[in-house]
């Protein structure tokens, strides 16, 4: 398991001739993808859930157990998992489950000790555990190119981040910034990335509103193609830095997946009037491209696929500020991170009818 802190680490080459040299399967946390190309065959993220329920030992490289793990407790891993721990902090071991082997130190050196024992001592993986993994991929990836080849109107998230994926596998030196809730979760999961540390989220605390502040780092520092994919939501709490953006002419471009607010956006709040929208409904029709142009940047409004291809195409290749608005359908999304069994059951108790008397 590749957690961010290996990619922080950058200890790309030793991370990688152990997971090949070791022959294990690997799963990468979101900001560790690219460490290893999305594409490597030793990667298990098509069969995530099956890998970590399943796996009986499972060596942590720079993740740790926290909530976006689900604390390594069952039924989401393996009962009795024995868990081996590479990490710079040894605060962190023990933390929410007990490590079986913890190895402190920077992750450089600890990989390439691994690397030295796997040379003189080989691994060998259980063939029927590559084959149930290998699978279980197979079946998943013919589910996901169902899902994006899909084409209904008006556009839901899979179809509208499958035409930016294929545009950012035409570009794979593009930093990609991403945030949101049902914006981050698919994303995660459909766009894939090549290259290592070129992947910026919301990370352990979820925060939302760091990705115009990242986009606006990213370009800076590297002078590459940003993309930022943004939940409007997310989008909201720092859409304001569009005009640093196009004041500085930085090579960015925000693509904002529009469905109207968080979730089910178009469901009304409970409440004496039953019009009122919810706290987190937003407009479905505003066109956050106008914000762009508002400051010199470009803006296009996407309705298809297509159209989102074409704009981002155009985008990218202008080597300055865009945005892209993408209307999706209001109805799109699910509750995000499913975690829905994890919220409160409501106190308040309903009023009670007054009596004729009361």
């Amino acid at each position: 398991m590749l957690g961010k802190g290996a990619a922080y680490a950058q200890a790309d080459e030793a991370i990688r001739n152990f997971v090949e040299r070791s022959g294990i399967p690997y799963l990468p946390m979101s900001m560790a993808k690219g460490l290893l190309p999305d594409s490597h065959p030793q990667s298990a993220a098509a069969a995530r859930s099956l890998a970590i329920a399943r796996a009986d030992a499972v060596l942590l490289v720079g993740a740790r157990l926290n909530w976006l793990l689900g604390h390594g407790d069952s039924p989401q891993w393996a009962p009795g998992a024995k868990f081996v721990q590479v990490d710079i902090a040894a605060s962190e071991l023990d933390s929410n489950q007990p490590i079986a082997a913890p190895l402190v130190g920077d992750i450089a050196s600890v990989m390439t000790a691994l690397c030295d024992a796997v040379a003189a001592h080989p691994i060998t993986v259980a063939a029927e555990w590559t084959t149930e993994l290998g699978d279980r991929k197979s079946r998943n990836d013919a589910t996901m190119r169902e899902r994006l080849a899909e084409n209904p109107h008006p556009m839901r998230f899979y179809n509208a981040l499958g035409a930016i994926r294929e545009v950012l596998q035409a570009n794979p030196d593009a930093y990609l910034v991403n945030e949101g809730a049902n914006a981050l979760d698919l994303a995660r999961n459909v766009i894939d990335m090549q290259l290592p540390r070129h992947r910026l989220d919301t990370g352990t605390w979820g925060v939302m509103g760091i990705g115009m502040g990242y986009a606006i780092a990213a370009a800076v520092e590297t002078g590459k193609p940003v993309v930022a994919v943004e939940g409007d939501s997310a989008f909201g709490f720092s859409g304001m830095e569009v005009e640093t953006i196009c004041r500085y002419r930085l090579p960015v471009t925000v693509v904002v997946l529009n469905n109207g607010g968080v979730y089910r956006g178009d469901e009304a709040a409970a409440g004496a009037s039953g019009s009122d929208p919810a706290p987190t409904v937003l407009n479905a029709h505003a066109r956050h491209e106008l914000i762009a142009q508002a400051f010199g940047g470009k803006g296009y409004h996407a309705n298809t696929p297509s159209e989102l291809r074409s704009a981002l195409v155009e985008a990218i290749a202008s080597q300055g500020p865009s945005v892209i608005d993408c209307q999706l359908d209001p109805a799109a999304g699910v509750e995000s991170g499913h975690l829905a069994g994890l919220n409160p059951a409501s106190a308040a108790a309903p009023p009670a009818a007054l009596s004729a008397g009361g």
